[in-house]
């Protein structure tokens, strides 16, 4: 069993998603600089949920820093971190360039340049560094972060990582509002930044941190981040304290969708007493179940990827919730939780290209209040 003397996991998690944050701000400030690093996804790497999809460098390049220096911190970890993006990026000239975080400012520069080219080495040298920069989110939450248990075997643990969620809306920026107060339909505040950590034997995420770069606007362009984190260790639960709310007082239902959801569904959740609001980006939607805005985020597709759902189920299950297979459960008569390695049935069923074990193909059922199962288990599969 190996530890990890001196260190607090949690502490790094938060720290990496704060400095993910500052180089997404970095790169959204600077217009030039953001319309130079968007190119578009094609083929296999696109989602089929939109017409457009979106790669940034800001992704890739945040993607690499997280697993830099949490792989740094913790080596035991190292090979298990995976992320949402291919770390190659095709620079104006065609060539396919790996971005990769050097061992200093200047190497991580150099790399960068050669997807950048020499005319924007200023931008470069100020992602490099903004890479290399010893980052530290502390405002009033050092002393809330746990000491994790000293039994933790970090060489059985995993990281799933989505280093900018919503990237459409990072990249428009267009914000729209909901009939529901603090819940936006698109827009900068649905953009997070998403580490989930899980056990790589039983596949149960087990620590969650989500960070959301532009939720507090102090002025044009500049932000500071919201950052919400949970830890469901076996003999450790805990979360931030600003998660010790109560539901608040709507007399009513409300459940958070997709724009794009099933009709049948929402009357199905109509006839359950749902109201609902509509929102872009899967950790935002699942945030708002976190943060008791909403009581459920509902999706009947499989168009979410572990990326997106390990780190809120982690900070869900550390408030006694969940996120479970929306099929799968309604089939099975019981709430069967998402797991984030690849199952006995995919292993089989390798060959079947059409069947990505890394999504969540029966759709998910998010809830903070494990209670709703019941009643949502019941109607769905009576219809």
């Amino acid at each position: 069993m190996t530890t990890a003397d001196n260190h607090n996991l949690l502490r790094s998690l938060i720290n990496a998603a704060e400095k993910a944050a500052n180089i997404a701000r970095i790169c959204r400030s600077n217009q030039q600089l953001l319309s130079l690093l968007v190119r578009e996804k094609t083929g296999d790497e696109a989602n089929a949920r939109f017409e457009h999809d979106f790669k940034t460098l800001a992704d890739v390049l945040i993607q690499e820093a997280i697993k830099h220096d949490i792989g740094n911190e913790f080596p035991e970890m190292k090979d298990n971190i995976r992320g949402e993006e291919s770390p190659n990026f095709t620079n104006a000239n065609g060539d396919s360039v790996a971005i990769v975080v050097g061992p200093t400012a200047s190497e991580t520069e150099a790399c960068l340049l050669a997807i950048l080219q020499e005319e924007h080495q200023e931008a470069a040298k100020l992602l490099a560094e903004e890479v290399h920069r010893e980052v530290t989110f502390d405002r009033e939450l050092s002393e809330e972060i746990p000491e994790l248990p000293n039994d933790v075997d970090y060489s059985q643990l995993g990281v799933w990582i989505d280093p900018i969620d919503a990237t459409a809306e990072y990249i428009s920026g267009d914000t729209m509002f909901t009939n529901f107060p603090g819940i936006t339909s698109t827009g900068l505040d649905c953009v997070t930044v998403l580490i989930g950590v899980y056990d790589i034997a039983t596949g149960i995420p087990l620590i969650g941190v989500i960070c959301q770069p532009f939720l507090n606007k102090l002025q044009e362009n500049v932000y500071t981040s919201a950052m919400f984190w949970g830890v469901a260790l076996p003999n450790c639960q805990s979360h931030c304290k600003s998660l010790n709310n109560s539901p608040s007082d709507r007399g009513r239902l409300l459940g958070i969708f997709s724009s794009s959801e099933r009709a049948e569904l929402l009357q199905q959740m109509l006839e359950l007493g749902y109201e609902f609001a509509f929102s872009a980006g899967a950790g935002h939607k699942a945030l708002k179940v976190i943060t008791n805005e909403v009581d459920a985020y509902v999706l009947s597709k499989g168009s979410t990827f572990k990326w997106d759902t390990c780190a809120p189920q982690a900070i869900l299950r550390s408030l006694n919730g969940d996120i479970i297979e929306f099929q799968t459960s309604i089939k099975e008569g019981k709430a069967i939780p998402l797991k984030y390695i690849q199952s006995e049935e995919e292993r089989e069923n390798a060959e079947d290209t059409t069947v990505d074990w890394k999504c969540n193909n029966h759709g998910l059922i998010a809830v903070r209040d494990v209670k709703l199962f019941d009643g949502l288990l019941e109607k769905l599969a009576n219809s």
